[in-house]
């Protein structure tokens, strides 16, 4: 991807370790879009709220890595056939 800036980059490598993907994750896809304003922002007070925004974005999807992957009603309907059908 051409044009990108060093923090947009460096955001990208971070959402790659965590397994967060800018095409299912709205978390994911903010936090590209921020640093991408921040790589491209003229005013430092500008660059500073957005670089806290960012930061608080990058800790949530931290802590969803973390938690591991979250079940859907999908995944909770196929157990409960699973069940049923033993």
């Amino acid at each position: 991807m051409a044009g990108q800036g060093a923090l947009e980059r460096a955001v990208r490598a971070e959402l790659r370790s965590l397994h967060a993907s800018v095409q299912t994750s709205g978390r994911a896809a903010l936090a590209v879009s921020m640093a991408r304003q921040i790589d491209g922002a003229r005013g430092a007070v500008a660059a500073a709220a957005a670089a806290a925004q960012l930061r608080g974005v990058l800790d949530d999807l931290a802590k969803q890595a973390a938690a591991g992957p979250q079940e859907s009603g999908i995944d909770d309907l196929r157990a409960r056939r699973a069940r049923r059908i033993g």
